[in-house]
């Protein structure tokens, strides 16, 4: 990005889907332009409250391992406020880390807020994933053939997250001119979607897959 802006690639886990939701990891990979900058941010909380079966199915943490492991959510969220500063906040799905996991957190344990909402990484993903119709993380790391960590954990997300922008968003948006953080974050609400695809395609055809392109 041309003018250094710095802001934050995020990812929670939790213990489940049903309000009240209650962060268990949180990670965070500051980043200034596309480059990463400094070690990942990473804290398992510890809100000793029950883990449902299929939330520990998903990313392997029980209510004994995050007593064991797990920190104050306080603490957590202070020492993350102190990393996030009032950076951007950008995750694969924005509105559920950020509307339904963190500011109801945060709210719920009277601490401030960190950073400030960014844009969300599923939506650049239908603007400018032209070889697919499922912006899952998942099949994009398979798609583009990224880490093969393992996923639902909220460092290895946030790893595959970095990833997919420096080897394949990066070259895309800056093809389209679009090499500040603002434009980005405009471009990943701009509708029409297909008329996104057509700025997409007219720039950086020559990299897409002919025939994944061709049949949408």
């Amino acid at each position: 990005m041309k003018n250094g802006t710095r802001w934050v690639v995020i990812d929670t886990e939790t213990d489940g889907l049903f309000d009240p939701i209650h962060v268990v990891e949180l990670c965070g990979q500051l980043m200034e332009g596309w480059q990463p900058v400094g070690p990942i941010f990473r804290m398992l909380l510890n809100h000793n409250v029950h883990i449902p079966y299929e939330a520990t199915a998903v990313h392997g943490y029980t209510r004994e391992y995050l007593k064991k492991n797990g920190r104050d959510p306080r603490q957590v969220h202070t020492a993350f406020r102190e990393y996030a500063q009032d950076y951007p906040l950008v995750a694969h799905n924005l509105s559920y880390d950020w509307d339904r996991c963190l500011k109801p957190e945060w709210a719920r344990l009277g601490v401030p807020a960190a950073g400030q909402r960014g844009f969300c990484c599923m939506m650049l993903a239908r603007r400018l994933a032209l070889e697919t119709h499922n912006y899952r993380l998942d099949t994009l790391k398979s798609l583009f053939r990224l880490n093969q960590s393992r996923s639902h954990q909220a460092e290895n997300d946030v790893r595959t997250v970095v990833e997919l922008f420096q080897k394949i968003y990066q070259s895309r948006l800056e093809s389209a001119g679009l090499d500040t953080f603002d434009s980005v974050q405009t471009f990943a609400k701009r509708t029409p979607v297909a008329k996104c695809h057509s700025l997409i395609l007219s720039k950086v055809s020559a990299s897409l897959p002919i025939p994944a392109v061709m049949s949408r």
